[in-house]
């Protein structure tokens, strides 16, 4: 089983390593987006007359964009792997549903480790914030979070028959991860259902723990409940995109 696994993750990066234009747009576009969060909410009015540190919140953006990129990086991939034919192609060499998915998690997970250290060590810099003590915990959380979204991509890249079906799904994720993980709002003040439905947002989870190490001061240990919650999340997606992946159309 690993080494199918193994080899599955191989060809995945073997593939982006020949793509050059893809694995250049994958690495830049999250820096080149991080340096617009910086200066856009930087000179918000609204922001400035509130007195809110926007560095306060780079690592919170700098997950959601991580989170995002993830998630859609591996959606789309998938989906055009079975458009191409090498999705189906691995059934008929005997792989079985739970190697390809965890092959592809595996492959994903290089490149979304790469955009993850990259991110972090631009945001630490661009926001000039001092993360020392928390290091270890942030890039824990948000690598764990990398690989939840790319479980997330490929269950959700099942249900698209080719690669203009993906974006439809692309809103019912970013939306509510934006406005229900607690980045932009704090979960206490939405109302009573949304609440509950912000259980069902993976990056609420990552939110939950990096808020309380970066902006609260507290250890990773007291995190470990929401940090648990998120690796349950993932093997939940990946059980799901095992069970849902299709052998044929």
């Amino acid at each position: 089983m690993m080494r199918d696994i193994n080899l599955i993750a191989v060809r995945i990066n073997r593939q982006f390593l020949r793509d050059r234009r893809f694995m250049a747009l994958s690495l830049v576009v999250p820096l080149v987006l991080m340096v617009l969060i910086k200066y856009v909410f930087e000179s918000l009015p609204g922001l400035v007359r509130l007195n809110v540190n926007i560095a306060d919140y780079s690592i919170l953006l700098a997950a959601y964009l991580i989170h995002f990129l993830a998630y859609i990086l591996s959606t789309i991939v998938l989906v055009r792997d079975r458009v191409t034919g090498t999705l189906p192609r691995m059934f008929v060499y005997g792989y079985r549903r739970r190697e390809i998915v965890l092959g592809y998690v595996a492959g994903y997970s290089t490149i979304a480790s790469v955009q993850t250290i990259l991110v972090l060590v631009l945001t630490k810099y661009l926001f000039d914030i001092n993360l020392a003590g928390d290091l270890a915990a942030i890039i824990l959380t948000v690598m764990a979070l990398a690989v939840v979204s790319v479980g997330l991509g490929v269950f959700i890249s099942n249900f698209a028959r080719n690669e203009g079906q993906v974006f439809p799904f692309v809103p019912m994720v970013v939306v509510p991860s934006a406005l229900l993980s607690g980045i932009a709002i704090p979960i206490e003040d939405l109302p009573t259902f949304l609440q509950w439905c912000s259980y069902l947002v993976p990056l609420r989870y990552a939110v939950d723990v990096l808020k309380g190490v970066v902006m609260q001061g507290e250890s990773f240990f007291d995190q470990l409940l929401p940090f648990c919650i998120l690796l349950g999340v993932g093997v939940a997606l990946l059980a799901s995109a095992s069970l849902t992946l299709r052998e044929k159309e």
